[in-house]
């Protein structure tokens, strides 16, 4: 009913699980993780025990393979389950039961599992491994979605689309909010999984850092022009573009002295944050 990628970015430690099913509110139940800890994908007669316990265990130390081990060990329902999961140290495991409803099974490899039950086929995760494999460098939010999108691409869930989800954790935790680095869901729509990759445009928008070395300094000329942009006497450039960032959810991207290029950009839209471009997504200011 589900396929998903569970994985640690190797560059930054961070955790992540992405999702797809032809099933409602997938991001609701499937995906379960913790900054400083791993994470876990339940799927298939999915078992919420098997997500809380399982970051239990994980903190506890244990490996992600001893993890399935203990989850699935006097489970009688363990065959009609299926599970991935990523530990602290970049172990990965996958479990396919028995009766899981077919096409059914998953592989693994560097930091990464895939997998899926009720699929079109084996090439559903054998091109999600792939596609994961050839995103070493992308971004880690952008690595798991293209791996969710080739699935979907090479035949997905063989019943159809209906939901779909992202969610990144943080590599060391804070005790913050701030620890989930992305929660990004489609709970029901005829297309989730690429509507999830348009949303990783405004996810980085709203969420991401500018790049100071990239931005424009605050000369004359471009203050005249912002002045005229926001409907403001010139000497009230910096308090009027702060209170804009604010009201557009672009705090983020404010720079003492400096326009982020991004921002610039959606004050000449007049404010319509309309910059999503799934074909051609950033490569640098992504949260971490």
């Amino acid at each position: 009913m589900t396929y998903s990628v569970v994985a640690v970015d190797d560059d930054t430690g961070a955790f992540g699980v992405a999702v797809a099913s032809k099933a409602l509110c997938v991001g609701a139940h499937v995906p379960w993780g913790s900054a400083g800890i791993g994470a876990c994908a339940t799927q298939a007669w999915h078992d919420l025990r098997y997500g809380y316990e399982g970051l239990a265990l994980l903190e506890a130390g244990c490996s992600a393979a001893s993890v399935v081990q203990t989850l699935t060990h006097g489970d009688p329902v363990a065959p009609n389950r299926q599970l991935g999961i990523v530990d602290r140290r970049g172990r990965v495991a996958s479990y396919t039961g028995s009766r899981c409803l077919p096409w059914a099974g998953g592989m693994c490899g560097r930091s990464y599992a895939v997998q899926g039950n009720l699929l079109a086929g084996p090439q559903v995760v054998e091109t999600m491994a792939d596609a994961y494999e050839a995103g070493t460098g992308l971004p880690f939010t952008v690595r798991l979605v293209q791996a969710l999108v080739a699935g979907d691409e090479a035949g997905g869930d063989r019943r159809g689309r209906q939901s779909a989800a992202l969610k990144v954790w943080r590599a060391d935790s804070t005790g913050a909010p701030g620890d989930v680095i992305a929660d990004l869901r489609v709970d029901d729509a005829p297309l989730p999984v690429h509507r999830l990759l348009e949303l990783l445009s405004v996810y980085w928008l709203e969420h991401g850092t500018p790049v100071p070395e990239d931005a424009q300094a605050l000369s004359p000329t471009l203050r005249m022009r912002l002045a005229g942009l926001l409907g403001v006497p010139e000497n009230q450039v910096d308090v009027a573009l702060e209170r804009w960032a604010r009201e557009h959810n672009l705090e983020r991207r404010l720079i003492p002295g400096r326009i982020d290029g991004v921002v610039l950009e959606v004050v000449e839209r007049a404010g319509s944050p309309s910059l999503a471009r799934p074909d051609a997504l950033p490569v640098t200011g992504w949260p971490r």
